[in-house]
């Protein structure tokens, strides 16, 4: 006696298997398949959007074309080259002096990137056009955010700018010294410039306060 099932038994119990649980398998399988082919073509879809969004902003560098940078923004807006797109056309306005024009591209750039990093650029630019607009309480409250190590020396000198226009030429010229110390090894030469011309300025005020003591 054995407990071994002849080749015809084997065959029997495997086409009854089948017959009760092939559907379920087939189907399975069918899933899996398309599960696979499904995740390739989102992968080949992002792929082929991130192409032309890197496409279109190359073209808009090339050209500054308006156009072209709204077309990034309606269509590729999850895109870091839509907010790419949108800080170069707040650049060229505010070379323009098209201040509202540049602070709407930065808004734009706060509220719908996922580039945490962009988010802070973009913040501290507009910080820089509020205080040239004289918003000083907006700017400051900009200025309040929390920002990455690498933006800084650019918070520094922005803080500043910003006490310089409140008349607090001692804490501003603290604040140019941190972003000077903050910037590295080689400084750009504007930040010792705004510190030095600070420093002219608030000389010349004690002289002026000495003589019209002394007379």
């Amino acid at each position: 006696m054995t407990d071994l099932k002849t080749d015809a038994e084997k065959a029997e119990d495997i086409k009854r298997w089948w017959k009760e649980n092939g559907t379920s398998v087939m189907l399975g399988v069918a899933l899996a398949i398309g599960s696979v082919f499904g995740w390739q073509q989102w992968q080949a879809y992002k792929r082929t959007q991130t192409e032309k969004a890197s496409s279109l902003f190359a073209t808009q560098l090339k050209r500054s074309n308006t156009t072209t940078a709204s077309t990034l923004k309606s269509k590729f807006s999850s895109s870091a080259y839509a907010s790419l797109a949108a800080l170069h056309t707040a650049k060229q306005a505010s070379l323009e002096n098209n201040t509202k024009k540049a602070q709407s591209e930065l808004k734009w750039v706060i509220s719908h990137t996922d580039d945490e990093l962009l988010k802070q650029l973009a913040t501290l630019r507009l910080a820089r056009l509020t205080i040239h607009t004289g918003d000083l309480d907006t700017a400051q409250s900009y200025l309040s955010d929390t920002f990455a190590p690498a933006y800084s020396s650019l918070l520094e000198e922005l803080k500043g700018d910003l006490l310089l226009v409140q008349k607090k030429p001692a804490e501003a010229a603290k604040a140019y010294r941190q972003a000077i110390q903050l910037s590295g090894s080689t400084p750009p030469r504007y930040l010792q410039m705004k510190l030095d011309n600070l420093s002219n300025v608030t000389t010349t005020t004690n002289d002026k306060a000495t003589n019209n003591t002394g007379a």
